[in-house]
């Protein structure tokens, strides 16, 4: 309801009265309700307002009248008040603070466009609510973008925890910070919003803990500098519901306007994917938007609307430029802690931060596909950039203020060659270096850094753009350095990443305070390496580390072949000299030297050239490395440019190829002249190739010259001293040329002036026929050179022809002889005209030939130039002799003045045209005989002709017949005729006669026909077969030709006999003269009786059937050779021996069967062996030996000969060599075997004295050599090698070295070696074992019987009287310690000086020896028990005065090496009685005010109060009671601050002596003065403690002013650490304090054993010897002689420990008697050893106590217990 308020001023001062207006909608209403609630019904008043505006109309009414008003009631307007009024307002900020802030927070860019700084405010606020997700983050930036700005639409979407209905309204609050802000459950409970804990920032790399949503500020700053309007919709995890708030400046705008509630609205509850509620058409994104809420458990999405056309501009054009600042804001979170990395091409890291993705998405209308960019995909960010172009790394770390963090890391960009890879910052422009227009540009181009700070910052991870760090001291540039350049300062960078202790900008663009308390001198700066801080001094490991980056990763030029120092006058004085010359140079893994082809760059314009030589300005000698330097380049083309260039080194291109260089070398000499331009202006122009009347006129001549570009030029280009600007000439000259030469008949030469172009006048009367040239040609000046660099300077010719006139009469031309008859020849004719010229001839030209005794034709005419040519002329005639004849040959041209020609031609017989062949009826000869044929070659006029290569061949050919291949070759090229014969004709298998033809023709001529000839062949009658046969037994066998004959081998091939058959079969009789053309291969001389009744030589067969006899039969006729050849192949005869043999080894198991086989072969009496034998030979076959199991044998055939058996096995007792005999039928052989040992299967101890008794040995002793032989079961030594053997002892048993499993040499033996013993006393086993296929064998059970060692220390025994509880500052009960020996007897030798008790603190570990590292206290004893030696005692020693559980535990330095330590004795050290009170968790001194805020009036947060005793522990255990906390002045102030309500002081519980003081603030408004007061904590009385505790004061603070308060803070925080260092002062001190006195007990331990030593020299040199070398080398050196005596004395001397001196015990047995003989002595100790231990007592009650004193360990022996009936009296 809306109500005014109305002061009755007119008089008095009444209060205010309240009027509703509701229902009172004019002022004369309103007027009424004011009279009727004053009751100033007649009176004249008037109503106004604060303001003195009269309220009189409706108009004021509804102008001045509003809810809240304060209204006066007056006589008139200009009364004074009679009394004070009060007025209501209401001071809400105007809606534009929220609109406009982010406007104003990010007006100041430093020339950025902030928009990707806003758009990261809204990604802060998504990584902080995807910070808990267990799966990916999902981070995704949606812009719809318009034509139409106002339809453009940014969505921000994440799939975090969202956030509820009261968490949405709480981020609708502006400046409502995570520290304020509260979270409430549907039960009601509530929780502060921020979850992170800051005490895991240490343990986070980078701080990258995602808490970067922080001021409640950024998010709305954002949306409303990016747009007018935001929607908010979020649905938390595990609801159901979709909530979703609408802020915009519209709806403010209309608030106002409608004069309601600016800051009031409605949060939209839905269920997802409802998009019922948006109207409009331009909302498609936002249905899709929410049509896809759908399945998602949580999100949150951000859609900003109303964007500004400045910024849709921005976000469409500038996209790479605003992602790649996003990318660089977050690199860190998206690529983890080490950044991004150069990974594999085309691969992308995975995110170590839980898969952080942050995704772009760009719709743009009419694109169905968006734009999309992941941050992760960007590699142009600076980070990216520093990270990748550093070489090496400086990580640190600075600790501020205890809990500020800081870590950093440096990166060195090396300087490569040319160029520093400190990269750009495309986004930061630095200032533009100009290049410096003179050539003499000494020094590299500035280093990359410049003037640009080393550090950007990181708050949590994030960049804080616009906060850098210029340096620190010690990284900063030294005024001077020797060792390091002053440029590698300007290659470094450096990052920042800070936690949450420091203060940034609520818009997250600044830092507050980092750089002051970076600075500030209590800031600790450490190196860290490899995760670990290294504790140095951090000037010199950055100095070290940045001169190491320089010496590995800055790469520079190498000069190299030095010539010298020059100076050079032309520079300025102080860049005049030295300066070193070189002719070559190494850079970047090139080189370069003097005379290369380089280019270079930066330089206007680009120069391309020769080498001349390097120059290094410097007093150098010899090779160096540099940054730069000069070149001394030598331009080209050097005939353009006549001068040497001076150009700094990193000028130099070194990306150019030399074909690049080539080219623009090759394009500059494309300025020289290409070609010349001719034109005749005054027209009789001459064309190229024009044909010219004699005398013709040739026009005027203009000539231009143009070079390759297009331009016309009339001088060469470039400058020189010596070739200043040279001018180009034109000569002209006409030549004629002449058969005898070119003749120039005109030359002219032109210039080009400044008003006139090149120009020739026109010429005339040119008269001499023939071809001419008019040549235009470019020169150089008046030199006349025409070519430049070997190029020839351009040139124009006209080529120009002057004719003659009409033909009058014709010659012949030159005739192409000889003419033959028939072949067609050709004849030309020329036409002159009158002057002799020649010239074309008339048109239709038809001539006329004629000549005797010929018929003459010709085919057709043709022209060639003035020529014409009569072709294709053929004469027909006689000739009679191959000279030829002579012929008269007239010409006729008609309608010419002279118009016929005679001349003489001879003509030759012509070309072959036919063959004739006599004679032409067939021919019959014998088969194998030769025919001929007359043959002649005639022309085409029949005249026998001759021709070069005329050859005549005949063929033959005849159907179904083979062997025709024989030619016949006739060769007529003198002749013309001839006889043709060639060799026989030789038909195969030819039984009856046949008839063949004869071809006859032209080889290789195909237009002369050939002849055909008929030849009947009959068959042969000479020899053509041959038939052999031989006998075998019984049976004529035939030999076939080129067969194998099989036979015996040795014996002979007999009874041979042959036959001879012609062709047709028929046998052929035999005579002498035929025999005798008969010829063998295997003999030399043959019989001819034999051979005419047909027998040939018996042949012999070789011995052995590998050897093989081949046999030839020949017949040599004139008709033809007959030959006939076998091959003689012996056969393996009867067997006659037998072999045996082993096919592997021949080694053999006893009892076990040969693992090889035994191989048996036949051989005939020739050593050939048998391979077949039949089946009934396998039981001719016998076997024998000695101990031979012949049952088990196997015998079988062989797979290619011979016997196969296997089973052998001997059976026996006795190894080595048996022979095993194989008979077969009578034939005998032997093989013979090695019979080893069996497998084995026993161990056998060798050299191991009387197995069945045990080896008696002391402790420590050596035992005798072990080893271990394998064998079989018959016992013999089985040499196996690589068995594995092992050694198994009872656990008990130690044996030095340690035993390990080891293998069997070749014989089967393994040599364990010595061992030295360790056990108790007993009888122990030695169990060799050896595993043989996967089954172990036991070897015999070695007994070792160790007897006690009386003299060595083994335990140390402990008592006293059990309490486990002790007070501090108190002393111990005695303890009774006693050194026992290892017959568990007091060890009698024990020396007090090495025993000792160590009091430590339990360190909760059961290990009986001391851990390392812990610091404990040690006591001697106090004296030793002389009743009994090896027994302490330890009194009344001190207990720890600090409480706590302890350790005791004494120790017996038995040697040097050797500490026995008792068992550990644990007691608990109890506080005594308290005595004080102390502060445990010190607050420092707190500063509080008065003020309203209670963290202003905070004195305690949490302070825990305990009893202490007088060696400060806490006591107090089950003591309770209350603590009065109360204010006093230790000044005496009287009045004092109260306590939060009023209170002078308060109560807080003591429970188990502690007490907690929980937020103890000053009351608001507290009275007292500014000054220093404590908080008096004290007990009250109470019966739980006797004594008087004193009171504990806790100082504080107090200000009457906020402003003291704040510097009360600063001076208290100063003061408290302060108090810190002094406390660790302190500590250092005390502990230095303790090492100092535990060195000064070793001094005095060490001095004590000085002393001894001292003692004892004196009592072995003498008391007045003084200590000095010689005394001590004279002293070594009489022991040394002693100890030769001792080692030369005999050794017999029994180490065991005499009986107890008591009257009933006689001794121990080894100390009864002494055997003279050491031999004998050895023996028997050696059996009695065990024995020699036993002590012999007269009666049995003594031996009982003596054994219950030992507990049963000793041996004993009474006398009185032994039967007397066989022992002689004792009395003897």
């Amino acid at each position: 309801m809306s109500i005014v308020f109305v002061f009755d001023r007119r008089s008095g001062n009444e209060p205010e009265h309240f009027i509703s207006l509701g229902g009172l909608f004019s002022f004369s209403e309103f007027r009424q309700t004011v009279t009727e609630d004053f009751g100033l019904s007649d009176q004249k008043f008037v109503i106004a307002t604060t303001g003195r505006v009269e309220i009189r109309d409706d108009d004021t009414y509804e102008r001045f009248v509003d809810d809240g008003t304060t209204l006066y009631l007056l006589h008139d307007i200009n009364q004074e008040l009679t009394a004070q009024a009060t007025e209501r307002v209401a001071f809400l900020p105007h809606y534009d603070t929220l609109v406009k802030s982010g406007i104003y927070e990010y007006y100041a860019s430093a020339g950025h466009n902030p928009l990707p700084y806003a758009f990261a405010e809204l990604i802060d606020n998504a990584l902080a609510a995807t910070a808990k997700n267990s799966g990916p983050r999902e981070i995704e930036l949606r812009l719809f973008m318009d034509n139409d700005p106002s339809k453009t639409v940014i969505c921000v979407i994440d799939n975090g925890k969202g956030m509820t209905s009261r968490e949405l309204n709480q981020w609708a609050i502006y400046r409502l910070s995570k520290f304020s802000r509260r979270s409430t459950d549907e039960l009601g409970n509530t929780s502060n919003e921020s979850t992170h804990d800051e005490t895991e920032d240490e343990h986070i790399p980078r701080s990258l803990n995602s808490d970067i949503s922080y001021f409640g500020v950024g998010g709305k700053q954002a949306v409303f500098f990016i747009g007018t309007s935001t929607r908010m919709i979020s649905k938390p995890k595990g609801s159901i519901d979709v909530h979703e708030l609408l802020v915009s400046k519209e709806d403010f705008e209309q608030k106002e306007r409608n004069k309601e509630a600016i800051y009031e609205g409605y949060i939209r509850n839905r269920k997802a994917g409802d998009a019922s509620h948006l109207c409009g058409n331009n909302l498609d994104c936002m249905r899709d938007l929410i049509s896809a809420e759908r399945g998602k458990d949580q999100f949150t999405a951000v859609v900003i609307t109303g964007i500004p056309t400045a910024h849709v501009h921005y976000l469409r054009y500038g996209f790479n430029i605003w992602c790649t600042q996003l990318a660089n804001i977050y690199h860190y979170y998206i690529h983890g802690q080490d950044g991004n990395v150069a990974t594999a091409a085309h691969s992308r890291a995975a995110n170590p931060l839980k898969n952080i993705n942050v995704e772009l998405k760009m719709y743009s209308r009419g694109q169905i596909q968006p734009k999309v960019l992941n941050l992760r995909d960007i590699e142009e960010d600076m980070q990216t950039l520093f990270i990748r172009s550093a070489a090496n790394t400086f990580e640190f770390r600075a600790k501020v203020e205890g809990t500020g963090i800081v870590e950093g890391i440096i990166r060195y960009h090396p300087f490569l060659f040319d160029r520093e890879t400190y990269p750009d910052d495309f986004f930061d422009p630095r200032e533009v270096e100009v290049e410096d227009e003179h050539d003499h540009d000494y020094t590299i181009p500035a280093s990359g850094r410049g003037h640009h700070a080393i550090f950007n910052c990181f708050w949590n991870g994030r960049l804080i753009p616009y906060t850098t760090v210029e340096e620190f001291s010690w990284c900063a540039q030294p005024k001077k350095t020797k060792l390091i350049p002053q440029e590698c300062w300007n290659r470094i960078s450096g990052v920042l990443w800070t936690n949450a202790k420091f203060q940034v900008s609520t818009n997250k663009l600044t830092f507050l305070d980092l750089e002051v308390r970076l600075k500030d001198k209590n800031t600790v700066f450490t190196r860290i390496i490899n995760g670990q801080e290294r504790r140095a001094n951090i000037d010199k490991q950055f100095l070290d580390w940045l001169k190491e980056c320089h010496e590995q990763s800055d790469k520079q030029v190498k000069f190299s072949e030095f010539k010298g120092q020059i100076t050079r006058p032309a520079l300025p004085k102080n860049k005049q000299g030295p300066w070193a010359v070189y002719e070559e140079i190494q850079w970047d893994g090139r080189t370069y030297q003097k005379g290369d082809m380089i280019k270079t760059c930066r330089t206007a314009p680009v120069l391309y050239g020769r080498v001349n030589r390097f120059l290094l300005f410097g007093d150098h000698d010899g090779e160096v490395f540099a940054t730069g330097g000069e070149i001394e380049l030598q331009q080209e083309p050097h005939y353009f440019y006549d001068e040497v260039k001076y150009v700094p080194l990193f000028k130099l291109d070194r990306s150019a190829p030399q074909d690049v260089i080539t080219r623009a070398i090759e394009e500059d000499k494309s300025k020289l002249p290409e070609k010349l331009i001719i034109s005749w202006p005054e027209g009789e122009e001459l064309k190229d190739g024009e044909k010219v009347p004699a005398g013709r006129t040739i026009g005027a001549i203009k000539a231009e010259i143009m070079n390759k570009k297009g331009e016309l030029i009339s001088k060469l280009p470039g400058s020189g001293s010596s070739q200043a600007k040279k001018r180009l000439l034109i000569e002209l000259t006409v030549i004629w040329h002449s058969r005898n030469g070119d003749e120039i008949i005109a030359s002219h030469i032109s210039s080009h002036g400044t008003n006139w172009p090149y120009w020739f006048k026109k010429m005339e009367n040119i008269r001499k026929m023939g071809p001419h040239t008019l040549n235009l040609q470019v020169c150089l000046s008046e030199s006349g050179v025409t070519s430049l660099a070997d190029t020839k300077l351009p040139s124009a010719k006209y080529r120009f022809t002057v004719t003659e006139a009409n033909a009058v009469r014709f010659i012949v031309g030159m005739l192409d002889g000889p003419f033959r008859i028939g072949s067609p020849f050709n004849v030309p004719l020329e036409f002159q005209d009158m002057f002799g010229n020649l010239t074309k001839y008339p048109a239709s030209v038809k001539p006329l030939l004629a000549a005797s005794g010929l018929e003459l034709s010709y085919g057709w005419s043709i022209s060639r130039g003035n020529t014409l040519l009569v072709n294709d002329i053929v004469a027909l005639g006689t000739v009679q002799t191959n000279a030829g004849k002579n012929f008269n040959l007239e010409i006729k041209i008609l309608g010419l003045e002279e118009d016929s020609q005679m001349l003489k031609i001879r003509l030759l017989p012509g070309l072959p045209h036919s063959i004739s062949v006599s004679p032409e009826d067939p021919q019959s000869i014998e088969n194998g005989e030769s025919v001929s044929f007359e043959v002649e070659v005639k022309d085409k006029g029949q005249n026998l002709t001759t021709q070069p290569k005329i050859t005549v061949v005949a063929t033959f050919a005849c159907d179904g017949v083979d062997g025709l291949s024989t030619t016949y070759f006739l060769d007529c090229s003198n002749t013309g005729r001839g006889t043709l014969s060639g060799p026989p004709l030789l038909l195969k298998k030819l039984r009856d006669p046949v008839n063949i033809t004869a071809s006859i023709d032209l080889q290789g001529n195909r237009d002369v026909a050939a002849v055909k000839r008929s030849i009947i062949v009959a068959p042969s009658k000479h020899a053509a077969v041959l038939q052999l046969t031989y006998r075998n037994g019984d049976k004529t066998v035939s030999v076939v030709n080129n067969k194998d004959v099989l036979i015996e081998a040795g014996s002979f091939l007999t009874h041979l006999q042959f036959k001879l058959l012609d062709e047709a079969g028929r046998e052929i009789p035999l005579d002498s003269k035929l025999v005798s053309k008969l010829k063998v291969s295997w003999v030399q001389k043959t019989q001819v009786g034999e051979l005419v009744q047909g027998v040939l030589p018996n042949i012999k067969v070789p011995n052995s059937v590998v050897d093989s006899r081949c046999v030839s039969i020949s017949i040599h006729d004139s008709a033809g050779d007959l030959d006939f050849s076998f091959t003689v192949r012996p056969v393996a005869g009867e067997p006659a021996c037998i072999k045996a043999v082993c096919s592997g080894d021949s080694s053999i198991r006893l009892g076990h069967p040969l693992k090889a086989d035994i191989l048996a072969t036949l051989a005939d009496r020739h050593g050939n062996l048998i391979k077949k034998l039949p089946p009934r030979a396998l039981a001719d076959l016998q076997l024998s030996g000695e101990g031979l199991v012949v049952e088990e044998t196997v015998r079988s055939f062989g797979q290619t000969s011979g016997f196969h058996i296997s089973g052998i096995r001997f059976n026996g007792s006795e190894l080595g060599t048996r022979e095993l005999c194989i008979t077969w039928r009578n034939l005998i052989s032997y093989v013979r075997l090695s019979v080893i040992a069996g497998p084995a299967t026993k161990l056998r101890v060798a050299d191991w004295p009387e197995q069945d008794e045990p080896i008696v040995v002391s402790n420590g002793d050596k035992l005798p050599p072990l080893t271990v032989q394998l064998c079989d079961d018959a016992g013999h030594s089985a040499a196996e090698p690589n068995v594995k053997v092992q050694l198994h002892k009872d656990s008990a048993l130690k044996l030095t070295p340690v035993s390990t499993s080891l293998k069997t040499n070749e014989n089967g033996k393994v040599h364990f070696g010595v061992f030295t013993v360790h056990a108790s006393r007993g009888t122990y086993e030695l169990v060799p074992k050896a595993f043989i296929q996967r089954s172990m064998v036991s070897g015999p059970a070695l007994k070792v019987t160790i007897q006690p060692d009386t003299n060595k220390p083994v335990k140390v025994d402990v008592r006293f009287e059990t309490q486990r509880t002790y007070s501090a500052g108190s002393v111990f009960s005695d303890f009774i310690v006693r050194v026992l020996a290892e017959d568990d007897m007091l060890l009698d030798t024990a020396e007090s000086a090495k025993m000792s008790m160590i009091i430590r603190k339990a360190v909760g570990t059961t290990q009986q020896t001391p851990a390392q590292g812990f610091q404990a206290m040690s006591f001697p004893p106090d004296d030793a028990d002389s009743d009994k030696k090896g027994a302490f005692c330890f009194r009344k020693k001190p207990i720890p005065e600090v409480a706590g559980a302890y350790e005791v535990q004494f120790v017996y330095n038995a040697d040097k090496s050797t500490k026995i330590y008792s068992r550990l004795i644990l007691l608990e050290v109890k506080p005594s009685v308290p005595v004080t009170i102390s502060v445990l968790n010190s607050p420092g001194v707190a500063t509080a005010s008065n003020a309203r805020k209670p963290l202003s009036r905070l004195l305690i947060r949490s302070v825990t109060l305990a009893l202490n005793d007088v060696f400060g522990n806490i006591a107090g255990e089950n003591l309770s009671g209350m603590v009065e906390v109360k204010v006093v002045s230790e000044t005496g102030a009287i009045e004092l601050p109260q306590l939060e309500g009023n209170k002078h002081s308060i109560e807080v519980p003591l429970n188990n002596g502690q007490a907690t003081l929980q937020n103890i603030l000053l009351a608001e408004n507290t009275q007292g003065k500014s000054g220093e007061y404590c908080l008096c904590c004290s007990l009250l009385g109470n019966a739980s403690w006797s004594t008087t505790i004193p009171p504990i004061n806790i100082p504080f603070f107090f200000c009457n002013d906020v402003k003291k308060q704040a510097y009360f803070t600063f001076l208290s925080k100063e003061r408290d650490q302060l108090n810190t260092s002094i406390e660790a002062y302190h500590s250092l001190f005390k502990t230095t304090k303790q090492l100092t006195t535990a060195l000064k007990l070793a001094v005095a331990e060490a001095t004590q054993q000085e002393q001894k030593l001292r003692i004892e020299y004196r009592k072995t040199c003498g008391q007045n010897q003084t200590l000095s070398l010689e005394s001590v080398d004279r002293l070594v050196l009489q022991c040394e002689q002693k100890q030769e005596e001792i080692r030369r004395k005999p050794r017999r001397q029994c180490s065991l420990q005499p009986a107890p001196k008591e009257a009933n015990i006689i001794g121990k047995i080894a100390h009864l008697a002494q055997v003279a003989d050491d031999d004998i002595a050895r023996c028997l100790s050696w059996h009695m050893s065990g024995d020699m231990d036993c002590v012999v007592t007269r009666t049995t009650a003594t031996a009982l106590e003596l054994h219950k004193a030992t507990h049963g360990k000793q041996q004993l022996l009474a006398l009185d217990f032994i039967c007397k009936k066989t022992m002689p009296d004792w009395s003897r």
